[in-house]
């Protein structure tokens, strides 16, 4: 009889171990799995697609109107880019951004790369505005300058920056060194023009004016920097 009890008293003793055993078996089985989670680096794929997806914008924008006062730019700067004293003509807008330019390197700036996408969004602003008779960053239907970014493809999918300038003049004050010098003798423009932030630059140059579609030029810049 004792035999039998002692028997069964060992084998409740080895059930109590087993099962002790398994469950610590299990415990141990699910921290290593939580530890490898934890030391395995996350898919960072969908963070990434965020990340693409989402748009900063920091936008400046300045409209200088016609200004009776004649205003010159630095002689040397003027010979240096071809047309800068001359009416407004196929070789107005690479004058401008060579006179903008060089307002950057005198101030130990980077010059600014033309961008064709830049440049297609402001040859149609600057045609709207003579076309439709307003001087505004918005057309008369709403449009703003980061909306028409976007339309051309520039403020699209990435993290960007961006500012515009406007201009107008007739006469004299339609050249290129004049709408510069105007430019930089308005502190709002001239932050645009001399701004680190910018990388590329567009200008659009439409003969005519807000005013009279027959006389005159109309100047666009728009100014921007992309990080994809």
């Amino acid at each position: 009889m004792l035999v039998v009890v002692a028997l069964t008293l060992l084998w409740a003793f080895l059930l109590v171990l087993a099962l002790a055993l398994l469950r610590s078996a299990g415990m141990a089985e699910r921290n290593a799995e939580r530890r490898l989670q934890e030391a395995r680096p996350r898919d960072r794929a969908p963070e990434q697609r965020r990340r693409r997806k989402a748009v900063t914008t920091a936008v400046m924008v300045a409209a200088l109107p016609f200004a009776g006062a004649s205003v010159g730019v630095d002689d040397a700067d003027a010979h240096s880019c071809r047309g800068a004293r001359s009416a407004p003509g196929g070789t107005a807008p690479t004058a401008t951004v060579c006179l903008i330019n060089a307002e950057r390197r005198a101030r130990g700036l980077a010059p600014l790369v033309a961008n064709a996408r830049l440049g297609r969004a402001a040859r149609r602003h600057a045609a709207d505005m003579v076309a439709r008779a307003y001087f505004s960053h918005f057309s008369p239907s709403g449009d703003s300058f980061a909306d028409r970014l976007r339309r051309v493809g520039y403020a699209r999918g990435c993290a960007w920056a961006g500012g515009e300038t406007l201009a107008w003049g007739s006469g004299s004050q339609a050249t290129p060194a004049s709408r510069v010098r105007g430019w930089m003798n308005s502190p709002p423009h001239r932050a645009i023009l001399l701004s680190a932030a910018y990388r590329e630059v567009g200008i659009g140059i439409r003969r005519g004016s807000p005013t009279n579609a027959g006389a005159g030029a109309t100047y666009v810049g728009e100014f921007g920097r992309r990080r994809c």
